[in-house]
């Protein structure tokens, strides 16, 4: 606010100088202008200046006026001002063979946004993805791992490709030749390994008879865990006992495996 008073001051005194001279020299060439008085008829009138002689006046007088360091002097000011947001192009546009490489040069600038932000996308896509399979594979390393099913219980091979096909009439045909024990250890393993491999029962390499038995009482029904005791009972008396089997409960063991464990469904 002080400069701005400043400024206006000195330009209100140019401005007074500068019409004081350009009164002066109208007023009477080198001679500043003198009070009125009263007319003399005796005296002789004064010369009044011609056209040309006024105007070189007025010229002396404005060149007075620019030799004058307050009046004529130039002063520089800065003033800002907002920049256009965009200039516009006033390069030579190239030659035709080269039109074409200026076009696709242009694209490519105007495009470049586009390009940068689908990349930014993809690359959030791919970061996602990859830490869901990270979350993943930290979900399955927590989980407990999965019990493998044994291949030997005591001394029985229980594995589905050391057994034939058909159970139940191989060891019948055992049972007829006299081979009441391998008739009826292969019963036996057999149904071992169906309950293992089919019923899912956690029965271990050392589990015995009466365990088994323990084991199935909460997954099979009523009729198979029948049927899995009278094996169990029948094996121990043979092997343990030393009893004979006839042939017909020999015939009926070997039948009803084949009911029970063959065309049975697995247990829920």
């Amino acid at each position: 606010m002080r400069s701005a008073g400043v400024e206006r001051s000195r330009n209100i005194r140019r401005t007074a100088i500068g019409v004081g001279l350009l009164v002066s020299a109208l007023s009477a060439p080198g001679q500043p202008m003198a009070a009125p008085r009263r007319a003399d008829p005796s005296a002789s009138a004064p010369s009044i200046p011609t056209g040309a002689q006024r105007a070189r006046q007025i010229e002396a007088a404005v060149a007075r006026m620019r030799a004058d360091p307050d009046i004529g002097a130039q002063h520089k000011m800065h003033v800002l001002r907002w920049k256009p947001a965009s200039a516009p192009d006033e390069s030579p546009s190239p030659p035709g063979s080269l039109a074409w490489l200026r076009s696709l040069l242009n694209f490519i600038d105007d495009s470049s946004r586009l390009l940068l932000y689908g990349m930014a996308i993809v690359l959030v896509a791919l970061l996602a993805v990859k830490l869901r399979q990270l979350a993943q594979l930290r979900t399955r390393h927590r989980l407990p791992p999965e019990p493998a099913a044994v291949s030997h219980v005591r001394d029985l091979d229980v594995r589905p490709q050391s057994l034939p096909e058909d159970i139940a009439a191989v060891s019948w045909q055992l049972w007829r030749e006299g081979r009441v024990g391998e008739a009826l250890s292969l019963l036996y393993r057999g149904a071992l390994s169906r309950l293992i491999h089919r019923d899912a029962l956690p029965i271990g390499a050392s589990t015995t008879e009466g365990e088994c038995l323990v084991l199935a009482r909460d997954r099979l029904e009523a009729a198979r865990l029948r049927y899995l005791t009278r094996l169990v009972h029948a094996r121990e008396a043979s092997t343990y006992g030393g009893r004979a089997l006839s042939p017909v409960m020999g015939e009926a063991l070997c039948q009803g495996f084949a009911s029970q464990f063959d065309r049975a469904e697995p247990a829920p």
